[in-house]
């Protein structure tokens, strides 16, 4: 295995179980991000990614990263932005996820950023659409950023802005607010930095957890004390108050918990 590591460099990949196309899709990961490499068959790579989650990503959708990172001398640049929105590059057709980390390598007068891509290229990007990594968002931010990707589509391991599974979509959210959060529900739900609460208490940023069977089956973030957002279908907002036009009946069949993020 010559490779130890490696970088996106497609909007999003899409990230197997198996290394083939034919196995489940179980992830994603956006451009940029980095990859450790931990077993090659034929022209898949056995990844882990900064969650810890494991997967296979055929090769076609990476490059080595020492090669790009001396390239672009971003061994020596350290301002990394997210986007707060999904953003259309018409320049070369490049739809780029919500979410999705990049270099920014010049601030410009006009409003416009100067960002790098894996390929050496460089865009310009709206300077209010990017916000630096080592920023924590505040919570009441990132609500107001949801807003934006509601009808987004339900994708079954989605993680980008072009289709989300629900775990997939809080992990995002979270992710901006500076919480290495879990990859998939099973997992989240033992995220020892929250604490149970009241339904009464809920609250902006809480999470509300369903089981099905015993079995932690879907999440969701409040947007206030009654309101929640999460990908069902597409990502959408319903309530726990039955009085609200846009509780669920169906959804709550099933047992729920609130937790709050310590």
């Amino acid at each position: 295995m010559e490779k130890k590591d490696c970088i996106v460099k497609t909007s999003v990949a899409p990230l197997y179980s198996k290394p083939t196309f034919k196995s489940e899709l179980i992830t994603q990961a956006l451009i940029w991000e980095y990859l450790i490499i931990l077993d090659k068959k034929n022209n898949w790579y056995k990844i882990k990614q900064w969650d810890n989650y494991i997967s296979w990503i055929h090769n076609s959708y990476i490059v080595d990263s020492d090669i790009y990172i001396k390239k672009s001398k971003l061994h020596n640049y350290h301002n990394w932005c997210y986007l707060n929105k999904t953003i259309l590059n018409k320049k070369n057709n490049l739809l780029l996820s919500f979410g999705s980390c990049m270099p920014v390598l010049k601030e410009k007068k006009n409003g416009l950023n100067e960002v790098l891509l894996p390929n050496a290229e460089r865009i310009e990007i709206n300077k209010k659409y990017l916000i630096n990594n080592k920023k924590i968002i505040p919570i009441k931010d990132i609500v107001n950023y949801c807003y934006q990707l509601i009808g987004i589509p339900y994708l079954w391991g989605g993680k980008s802005s072009f289709g989300y599974d629900c775990s997939g979509f809080i992990q995002t959210l979270l992710r901006l607010n500076g919480v290495k959060f879990p990859r998939d529900c099973s997992e989240q739900i033992k995220y020892k930095k929250m604490k149970r609460i009241k339904p009464e208490r809920s609250d902006i940023g809480s999470l509300i957890f369903f089981k099905e069977k015993n079995n932690i089956s879907h999440i969701g973030m409040f947007l206030n004390q009654f309101e929640f957002i999460h990908s069902s279908g597409c990502v959408k907002i319903n309530s726990i108050n039955k009085k609200h036009k846009n509780f669920d009946i169906i959804l709550f069949d099933k047992i729920y918990e609130i937790y709050k993020l310590k």
